[in-house]
């Protein structure tokens, strides 16, 4: 795909995007781990669930990662 339709792709992808994502209005976002409406940041900093998370993301992000790395030599 030559650079001229990937910008083209691009801008219509964002375009998509801006329609259908929306931002939440933070009085009514939640927790996207616990669903709690409200924290306190003493309570975010030390919630288990939030960082039993956060470790498994990582996880996933060094596994892909190293995946990637193993595809390239290839």
């Amino acid at each position: 795909m030559d650079e001229q339709k990937r910008n083209i792709l691009q801008r219509v992808l964002q375009r998509l995007k801006n329609e259908w994502v929306q931002e939440i209005p933070l009085e009514i976002a939640a927790c996207e781990v616990c669903r709690k409406t409200e924290c306190t940041e003493d309570e975010w900093i030390t919630c288990e669930n939030r960082i039993a998370h956060a470790k498994c993301l990582e996880e996933i992000r060094l596994k892909r990662k190293g995946q990637n790395k193993n595809n390239l030599a290839t």
